[in-house]
């Protein structure tokens, strides 16, 4: 194995329902209504994935129309990119996982969201300097797109690559198709994908 890419959300970075807040505040920054919108905007910003093969300030503020009437400029955007980058919690095991893995692999991080968001929860967590890149859909394609994994393969024989995260679709079935092989995070039992529940069991793996 040489290369281990890795999702962010669920994966790296438990999601709690509290960063929700984060959208509130910027909502209520702005002058609208938190409570009115931020259900339908959260929505929004969850499909966007499944409507569009890549993430751009324009498509993310026409989804957000379309699922809450709002019509929102690109100050909305830059407010909430800067809110989500103190989305994170420093986890020791998560740390000393990476870091052991950092000495043995290639590091890299694959994400369906903006990378300048996920760079900085990840710089916030101490962790950003193990990876040697991470791939926003904003500069590549997000993962239901298969060519997603492109960026990675055009570096590494697939059987040589491990893909690891929470979404069964995009982290397990998606980069099994391109030939790589996958930890699915889940307290979930297959028969047919490794498993794991917590970061730190791939120091017993990898």
């Amino acid at each position: 194995m040489k290369a281990i890419i890795f999702d962010v959300d669920n994966t790296l970075i438990k999601w709690s329902d509290d960063y929700l807040w984060a959208l509130k505040k910027v909502l209520n920054d702005m002058g609208y209504d938190s409570e009115k919108y931020y259900k339908l905007i959260n929505e929004a910003l969850i499909m966007h994935k499944y409507k569009y093969d890549t993430i751009t300030k324009e498509n993310m503020l026409d989804i957000i129309k379309e699922y809450s009437n709002l019509d929102l400029n690109e100050e909305f955007l830059k407010k909430f990119i800067n809110e989500q980058k103190q989305l994170y919690y420093t986890d020791e095991d998560i740390t000393k996982t990476i870091e052991y893995l950092y000495k043995k692999y290639d590091l890299y991080v694959i994400s369906d969201w903006f990378t300048e968001t996920q760079e900085g929860r990840l710089e916030n967590m101490g962790i950003l300097k193990y990876f040697k890149k991470v791939y926003g859909a904003d500069i590549n394609y997000c993962k239901k797109n298969l060519k997603a994994f492109d960026v990675i393969l055009d570096k590494y024989p697939s059987n040589e690559c491990v893909f690891i995260g929470d979404n069964y679709e995009l982290d397990v079935l998606n980069p099994s198709l391109v030939g790589m092989n996958v930890i699915w995070v889940t307290n979930n039992k297959s028969t047919k994908y490794q498993t794991i529940n917590n970061i730190k069991e791939l120091m017993n793996i990898l």
